[in-house]
């Protein structure tokens, strides 16, 4: 025969247990996404040294926030996108290593955000829709966007850049 103190020691437990399921949440530990580049065709490593740049505002391009400095020996790069906007801005700035000849393409990434909610313990994200891609061309050939939906864990390349080939 079950006492009452047992019975009420049991409900006290599963009451316990209860609470703590719910607040086990996974969580992302960022809440930004980022849209992936990845080289193609002839150059598919980058030997020259890349900086990608985007304006801090609309209002002021003259004031540009680093977001990749000097890299290089790379075949790919992730690029935060923003939340609010509906096209972003990527200044590409290629030094070339052995002439140090700098070449710079503007990209515009025009997108819908869409918010994604995965619970009220979770900070607020942003999920992206590209739309399409303009681009100047002095350095880069072409992109092709490869994948449209960024999201937090995508595999594939969002998109494709095409460098020109120097030699030719």
């Amino acid at each position: 025969m079950i006492t009452h103190k047992a019975k009420t020691l049991v409900v006290a437990m599963v009451a316990v247990l209860g609470l703590s399921a719910c607040s086990s949440i996974d969580c992302p530990l960022n809440n930004r996404v980022y849209a992936s580049f990845r080289l193609a065709g002839d150059v598919s490593t980058l030997t020259d040294t890349l900086t990608v740049s985007t304006p801090r505002t609309m209002d002021n391009a003259e004031e540009d926030t680093v977001l990749i400095n000097r890299l290089t020996q790379t075949d790919s790069l992730s690029l935060p996108m923003s939340y609010q906007r509906t096209e972003d801005i990527y200044y590409f700035t290629l030094v070339q290593k052995d002439t140090q000849l700098k070449t710079i393409d503007t990209l515009w990434v025009s997108k819908e955000n869409l918010p994604h909610f995965e619970s009220v313990d979770c900070n607020p994200v942003m999920f992206h829709t590209i739309n399409g891609v303009r681009f100047t061309q002095h350095a880069i050939d072409d992109i092709q966007v490869n994948n449209n939906k960024v999201t937090h864990n995508d595999a594939k390349a969002h998109f494709l850049i095409y460098l020109k080939n120097r030699d030719n």
